[in-house]
């Protein structure tokens, strides 16, 4: 009897159904785990590139004061965003389709970095001195091109506005008597030999000069009237720089 019952014992055994192999997760694998792998990819890149064009940015704001800043950022940040996801797409033909409504959050974290920066003053400081920086390289190289005459051919580009090197905003014109600024208090009597011309290769003579001395501070122009005769000077504190230039 007992063997009996061990008998049915080791069939029913035997006879039992094997557990089901386990099945491969596919969840790495998954279009939603795609997605978010690739996303925050997006939001990596769009936020080093925030990091990265933040002068190129404030400059932008700065030369656009009478449009509606909030758009103007809005519009900025898409376009960052859109850039950023054409580079990735380029080398990946199955990331998802970008939907501007998908990157809300990555758009508002953007704004909300910048904006945090902006409140930082040390960081306001280091933006201004970065695009003083750029202005002293803007100037570098007019300066060079106009004194090395890399200027275009007068068939195809006649260039005639020159800008004032006091205020930095009105450009200079001239009449029979005078030369002056259209914006500050510049005016210079006309000599012979005194043209707006000969003024801006002057200008560049004077530019080139400072440079050569080996300094990289932006000089400054001055008027100021002497025994009664009324000069353009240029000046420099960091180099004692201290010269007429017409």
């Amino acid at each position: 009897m007992r063997e009996g019952r061990e008998k049915d014992i080791d069939d029913s055994t035997s006879t039992a159904p094997a557990p089901a192999p386990s099945r491969t997760s596919l969840k790495s694998d998954s279009a939603f785990n795609k997605y978010q792998l690739w996303k925050h990819k997006l939001r990596e890149n769009c936020y080093k590139r925030l990091r990265d064009d933040r002068t190129r940015l404030l400059w932008k704001f700065r030369c656009n004061q009478q449009e509606d800043d909030v758009n103007m950022v809005k519009s900025a940040f898409q376009d960052i965003v859109s850039d950023e996801f054409r580079k990735i797409k380029a080398s990946h033909d199955d990331l998802w389709d970008y939907e501007p409504s998908q990157c809300q959050d990555i758009l508002i974290e953007m704004q909300t970095i910048f904006y945090q920066d902006l409140k930082s003053q040390p960081l306001i400081q280091d933006l201004e001195s970065d695009i003083d920086t750029w202005e002293d390289e803007v100037d570098e190289y007019l300066a060079r091109a106009v004194y090395e005459h890399m200027q275009l051919n007068a068939d195809e580009v006649h260039v005639e506005e020159i800008w004032c090197p006091i205020c930095k905003q009105g450009q200079l014109k001239e009449n029979h008597n005078l030369i002056y600024c259209t914006c500050c208090e510049l005016q210079l009597n006309k000599a012979d030999e005194l043209t707006l011309d000969f003024l801006r290769d002057r200008l560049a003579e004077v530019h080139m000069e400072h440079l050569d001395r080996g300094c990289r501070l932006k000089p400054k122009f001055c008027i100021k009237t002497k025994f009664n005769l009324t000069a353009l000077y240029i000046s420099c504190e960091a180099c004692d720089t201290f010269e007429v230039v017409i």
